[in-house]
């Protein structure tokens, strides 16, 4: 049916909202919520798939290199839509390439390699991958085309993503499911696709378990012992999971992390020098009530990653896909779009959003909906982003240099403190307003007391209560043509170091501590149980006995020094190890009824089922065996969510077929 409504518009070549470049202004660009980021055009998805009730999902994309033109490779959930962006303001769909099983998906992924495109689609039983011949595009007769494969691979049924190497040729295909050799768990599954028309099976990592999503690099990091090898950074559901896939016959695990208020951790991508890991979560904003959070990690040590910092916007949207270029993360937020922050000073783990454009204007909640992805690697600077529900958006950053200095307090803070932030004088500022950071999250300050010119450009501290010791500044800027300026965050007023730590529990007694402090020269660790300190960064120590310590941090710089402690109980295991060892479900993927079994030695206190749409399909708070029917649900993912009795979340993906 798809084949014969495409043949009959055959003839067509579809020019797309030849409107011109609309310029965001005053806070808006063609309806649309904005700042410093300009609207080129909108594809929606009718005019993509020539079909109504189609939604899009990933997208990548593709410069050709004989003629230059840019591509954008479009992700629907019913194959791939191929749209020639030489022209951003004018777009031309070139043609279409439906799902290999004529299923549809809600879950499509496509990566590049050698001018072909390779395409994946999870839920979708025999699709297996897709190779396409990007260079069949050249081909500008009798648009839009309909397109058949040039080749496929049928080592998996179906799969969730695909990510490329493009340096060694070799495709990571993950979260997939009856795959061929062996390679099971859902982990990556290598295939060679030097040639890319014969991809032949390479090898598997699946020694952690489900892989969500990865990046696979030639390691150029400062780790010595990992250099010139290919090492995949996995997002494998409550960790970061680090593999060297150098010797594709022989993978190992390296090591992997998980941190707090883990809900599904989702995808991640480097910093060019390959020594920050920059991460999402996707369901931590719906299970802990937080705003968009960004985690950074410290990858210069790859068998020790470290969670340096969290960065919380101000927005609550999930977070999805995000990549690094020039300095700058490009994040898809769902129903907020796509935002831009400044990671150069990534190294300090201060972060600060650039620039924002609202694909999704009919909400801001945490749904579902709105920016799947965003491929900001074309030259031109057009960064191609689609959504859900409102199709492809192809837009351009306009960024300027609005804040010349950024708030910082100097020397060792006695007595009243007043930093101040500097505006290029080119800009007319209409407002500026002060926020106080607290665990990361922003909060607008009041005139008071205690605070005063919270709306100038100079913020003065009358004195250092304690419910000023621990926090950090910024200021947010409103010039008078709508665009708004965030700055970097202070430092603390105090001089001193702020202090702050996390644990991972590990086996028998084992506890990893991680040091989240800033502004500290030294530290030292007492962990209460009598034994020597330790002065290590990020120290593990093992317990002798089960039980609660008292664990003390102290930091050092040349203004003093600062302590902070946290009772630990040494006999908890980590999120993983309670899914491991406390409870057995199955079958996965499921058709008719699901098990659920659990030991008698639980701490999990109770667990639910959620829909990838947020809605609860199954809620039980005894913790006895289960055969849950699950016929009637339709198919797709759903996410078993686990509460432990410290109120931490462990989360398993669940296929519905």
């Amino acid at each position: 049916m798809i084949k014969c409504l495409l043949s009959a518009i055959a003839f067509l070549i579809i020019t797309i909202n030849s409107f011109g470049q609309t310029p965001c202004e005053n806070g808006s660009a063609g309806g649309y919520a904005c700042n410093q980021i300009d609207l080129l055009a909108n594809i929606s998805n009718e005019e993509l798939s020539a079909s109504s009730g189609i939604e899009s999902n990933d997208i990548w994309g593709w410069t050709d290199p004989e003629t230059a033109k840019e591509y954008v490779l479009m992700g629907q959930v019913n194959g791939v839509v191929f749209v020639d962006i030489s022209d951003p303001i004018e777009p031309i769909i070139v043609g279409r390439l439906a799902s290999h099983t004529g299923n549809s998906s809600s879950w499509r992924d496509i990566k590049v390699y050698k001018d072909h495109a390779f395409v994946v689609a999870d839920n979708n039983a025999g699709h297996g991958m897709q190779v396409f011949d990007l260079t069949r595009l050249r081909d500008t007769k009798n648009l839009p085309k309909v397109f058949d494969e040039d080749a496929h691979y049928d080592g998996v049924s179906s799969a969730h993503n695909v990510v490329i190497n493009e340096l060694t040729g070799f495709a990571y295909i993950v979260g997939a499911r009856n795959a061929s050799n062996n390679c099971g768990q859902g982990g990556l599954h290598i295939v060679d696709i030097r040639d890319p028309k014969d991809p032949k099976f390479a090898g598997c990592f699946d020694a952690d378990g489900y892989t969500h999503d990865a990046q696979c690099v030639i390691y150029q990091g400062p780790d010595v012992d990992y250099q010139g090898k290919e090492i995949c950074f996995n997002a494998n559901e409550n960790t970061i999971t680090i593999a060297d896939v150098d010797d594709k016959t022989n993978t190992s695990l390296i090591a992997k992390q998980g941190y707090p208020q883990s809900a599904y951790s989702h995808q991640g991508w480097l910093t060019e020098d390959h020594k920050y890991f920059i991460s999402n979560d996707e369901l931590d904003e719906n299970n802990s009530g937080i705003n968009t959070r960004t985690l950074i990690w410290d990858v210069t040590d790859l068998d020790n990653p470290v969670l340096i910092k969290q960065y919380y916007s101000e927005r609550s949207a999930i977070d999805h896909n995000l990549y690094l270029k020039d300095d700058m993360i490009f994040q898809s937020n769902y129903t907020n779009g796509l935002v831009i922050l400044d990671a150069s000073k990534v190294a300090a783990a201060n972060l600060r959003e650039l620039a924002f454009f609202d694909t999704f204007p009919q909400s801001e909640n945490t749904s579902f909906n709105g920016s799947w992805s965003n491929y900001p690697f074309f030259e031109s600077g057009v960064i191609a982003v689609s959504d859900i529900n409102n199709g492809l958006f192809l837009l351009k950053a306009d960024i300027k240099s609005i804040v010349e200095e950024h708030p910082q307090f100097t020397g060792c803070g006695e007595g009243e403190q007043i930093i101040n932030t500097l505006v290029n004088p080119l800009y007319e500022v209409e407002s500026y307003q002060w926020q106080a950071v607290e665990n990361g999250a922003p909060q607008d300050l009041s005139n008071n007391a205690l605070y005063s010119g919270v709306n100038s450009a100079e913020l003065t501290i009358s004195e250092l209560s304690e419910d000023v010791l621990n926090l950090k500044f910024r200021c947010k800027i409103s010039l008078n043509t709508g665009e708004v300026a965030y700055t970097f965050f202070s430092n603390t007023p105090s001089g001193v170091p702020f202090v702050s730590f996390s644990f991972e529990a590990g086996r028998e007694r084992e506890i990893r501590f991680i040091n989240q402090s800033d502004n500290a020269d030294s530290v030292v660790w007492d962990f209460g149980d009598g034994s020597a300190v330790s002065t290590e960064e990020n120290p593990t120590h093992t317990y002798a006995e089960k039980g609660n310590y008292t664990v003390t941090l102290t930091a050092f710089n040349d203004c003093g020094t600062k302590s902070t402690t946290m009772i630990i109980d040494a006999s908890i295991l980590s999120n993983q190890n309670e899914l491991n060892e406390k409870l057995n479900i199955f079958p996965n993927p499921v058709i008719d009824v699901l098990n659920v079994e659990f030991n008698s030695k639980s701490t999990i206190q109770e667990y639910r089922i959620i829909s990838s749409t947020g809605k609860t399909m199954y809620k039980k708070n005894q913790l006895e065996t289960s055969s849950i029917p699950v016929s009637n649900w339709p198919t797709g993912i759903y996410f078993f969510v686990i509460t432990t009795k410290s109120g931490e979340y462990s989360v398993k993906k669940i296929v519905k077929q």
